[in-house]
């Protein structure tokens, strides 16, 4: 169970019974946390820096001015967690008169505890992925080939979400991929259990082996690999070791694609998921479906999966894949962060046609395919299991 800090404020003893509305308020406190999943203790002010979600706990009436005093220690938006009793709410209200008079930005959390708990649950996930990003290193082994709108402009990155691109040049990797070797474990049981051709498997997952010394040299949350100039080098793909990774919960991504890196790290702080980069490969307007296809995706999202060739090049090791219907959420966003897509969707079914990349997926998309022939922000779109658009939707208005 998880903590959030909130600081408590209550008006002053002459004007309230002070000790009936702490009673009334950790009583209140009690069935979030047991909706929430997660401990809220009262703290200090300025604890709640570390967390970043300025949470104050309104307890009565009479609150306004401690929170005038308090405020200032914290950045907003600031949220304000109200009760039904004590002038709770009359008092929040007054505090966001405050805030709208002084140009800041403020909320207040009104409700059932199922209401609160699940406002506060997508705030806390908000926040904990802003601070999660702030701190990634995402490596770009290789710039983007083929792909004229998937660069991104670091500098703008940087400023935007702390997240730094870091650049390495594609024969740093081959040269570790001789060096040869991989760390053993439960995916790297799995893959070579299958007993498909075990010497391309090897020569795969020593692909998997050389990004791992270099996430742990560069000091890398994420990679993205120019992984088609591995094709002539080296006779095999990066599929395996991307699949890996991902499922692993380091974000990796294929063909140099930085939005697409981007975009997984982005998903994976919010969602905690895994998820699958794939290319739009044919849709219907009518039917609003679209499938979508790519030969890797983390080993972990699949129920089932088999291997077989990388598509486009007959050669190395691909994965092929079988995920019962479900919900899912379709997302891409840029580099700053100024524009983005989430989309519900429910997979209908996995497929496997020939001629399209290994693993496939048909979606029906709740909004419709016109976003994908409009307005689409680039090739690649990340999909990941569950419905997530409130989630995502929240994060990119807070910024």
């Amino acid at each position: 169970m998880g903590i959030i800090t909130a600081k408590y404020l209550v008006g002053a003893a002459d004007h309230n019974d002070v000790a009936s509305a702490l009673k009334f308020s950790e009583a209140f406190v009690k069935e979030v946390e047991s909706l929430l999943g997660h401990e809220i203790r009262w703290g200090e002010t300025e604890e709640l820096k570390d967390q970043g979600l300025s949470l104050f706990f309104i307890a009565s009436g009479g609150a306004e001015r401690s929170f005038v005093r308090e405020h200032e220690k914290v950045s907003g938006p600031y949220i304000l967690l109200t009760t039904s009793g004590y002038n709770s709410l009359a008092a929040s209200m007054e505090i966001m008169g405050y805030l709208k008079e002084h140009g800041l930005k403020g909320e207040i959390i009104h409700g059932t505890p199922e209401v609160c708990a699940k406002r506060l649950s997508v705030l806390k996930r908000i926040a904990d992925a802003k601070k999660k990003l702030s701190a990634m290193r995402l490596g770009c082994i290789g710039t983007p080939l083929g792909l004229i709108a998937s660069d991104a402009d670091a500098a703008a990155l940087k400023a935007r979400t702390g997240m730094e691109l870091v650049d390495i040049d594609i024969n740093e990797l081959i040269e570790e991929y001789h060096k040869g070797g991989y760390p053993e474990n439960k995916y790297t049981e799995d893959l070579k259990a299958k007993g498909y051709k075990p010497e391309e498997t090897e020569k795969a997952l020593n692909v998997y082996g050389a990004l791992k010394r270099m996430i742990a040299r560069y000091d890398l949350q994420a990679v993205t690999v120019r992984c088609f100039d591995l094709l002539g080098s080296i006779h095999t793909t990066g599929c395996l070791g991307l699949a890996i990774l991902n499922a692993e919960g380091a974000p990796a991504a294929c063909e140099g694609d930085q939005k697409g890196l981007i975009s997984m790290c982005v998903l994976n702080a919010l969602t905690d998921e895994s998820s699958f980069m794939a290319n739009p490969s044919c849709l219907d307007p009518e039917t609003s479906e679209i499938i979508f296809a790519h030969c890797t995706l983390p080993i972990d999202m699949p129920d089932s999966y088999s291997l077989t060739t990388h598509f486009e090049s007959g050669i190395g090791v691909a994965v092929t894949c079988d995920i019962a219907p479900q919900p899912m959420t379709v997302f891409k966003c840029n580099d700053t962060l100024t524009d983005h897509y989430a989309g519900r969707a429910e997979l209908l079914e996995t497929m496997h046609r020939d001629n399209l990349c290994r693993s496939q997926m048909k979606l029906h998309m709740t909004d419709g395919t016109a976003y994908f022939t409009d307005s689409p922000i680039s090739n690649h779109h990340m999909i990941c299991k569950g419905d997530w658009k409130e989630v995502i939707d929240e994060y990119f208005r807070s910024l």
